[in-house]
């Protein structure tokens, strides 16, 4: 699958599963919804595994990378995201969230020692211009209520997280590895996580049996968790976290064309004009030449 056709799967899917989240917002706590959607996407991915004949044997050194990767990206990053969601306007959070962009090129720089590249910041920040725009009414609204600022902070903390998930992947170990694995054990010590803070938080435990929840449930685990999260990763082996990251700001775009659909959203001129600058940026980032993969990791895709 080329790039392009890589990226837009992930803008697409992440942009759809906003909706698909909502959906799951019944009697059922966020905690124990997390563990049901990666419990369930790494039971998958590890039958797939399983069936296929991929060795599931890992030296304790990789295991390291299996664990980091499960507390940055599987489990801390979502729950805060899920609480953003639930302190904050659904644009606000949009907005937060597209800094992801802008955290992986400058962690990409402290920690890959990668270059600052100009073009990417800027196409970047083109974007987040673009989002911001897009959600004018809400940000014209904005009060910095205490439960406003609690929501920004859980937010950045938890995009932050993500980034430094994508980071994890990035480097030069963890692109060697196999991707399908490396999904299926991080998912895995994500599901541990999640779990225990769950259980010693007291967090009583509720399960949805509607064909709503259900529904919801497989496409996030099936589309939303392991579809959306190979094409990412491996967009991120190819062209690294600092393009990558871009898709955050075309995510909120997608859930917006939904929302206009299914329930009558109304697009202004501001919001109309950011569409452009975000369809601008995402133009600029894909036009970009990515760095040269190694072999080795180019082979770890599957």
């Amino acid at each position: 699958m080329n790039n392009i056709l890589l990226y837009l799967t992930t803008v697409l899917i992440w942009g759809t599963t906003w909706y698909a989240i909502k959906l799951q917002l019944t009697e059922v706590p966020i905690e124990w919804s997390l563990v049901f959607r990666f419990a369930l996407a790494a039971a998958l991915l590890f039958a797939y595994c399983l069936a296929t004949g991929r060795k599931l044997k890992f030296p304790l050194s990789d295991h390291k990378i299996f664990i980091t990767l499960g507390f940055f990206l599987f489990s801390v990053n979502y729950y805060c995201s899920y609480r953003g969601v639930e302190l904050l306007t659904s644009g606000l959070v949009a907005v937060v969230f597209s800094t992801l962009s802008i955290m992986n090129i400058l962690n990409a720089a402290i920690f890959l020692k990668r270059p600052l590249e100009p073009r990417v910041l800027g196409a970047a920040l083109i974007g987040m211009g673009g989002i911001g725009l897009i959600f004018l009414p809400e940000l014209e609204s904005f009060s910095l209520s205490d439960g406003t600022i609690i929501g920004i902070g859980v937010t950045l903390f938890g995009t932050w997280m993500a980034s430094m998930g994508n980071i994890v992947v990035a480097s030069e170990r963890a692109r060697a590895l196999p991707l399908i694995r490396l999904n299926a054990w991080g998912m895995l010590y994500g599901v541990i996580f999640i779990t225990g803070y769950t259980l010693a938080t007291g967090v009583p435990f509720a399960f949805d049996t509607s064909a709503t929840y259900l529904g919801a449930l497989a496409y996030l685990s099936v589309f939303g968790t392991i579809v959306a999260f190979l094409c990412f990763l491996t967009l991120i082996k190819r062209i690294g976290a600092e393009r990558a990251g871009y898709n955050a700001i075309g995510w909120p775009v997608v859930a917006l064309l939904i929302s206009t659909m299914l329930e009558d959203y109304q697009w202004t001129t501001p919001a109309l004009a950011g569409l452009v600058m975000v369809l601008g940026g995402n133009v600029l980032v894909l036009r970009l030449k990515a760095r040269a993969v190694p072999e080795n990791a180019a082979a770890a895709a599957e």
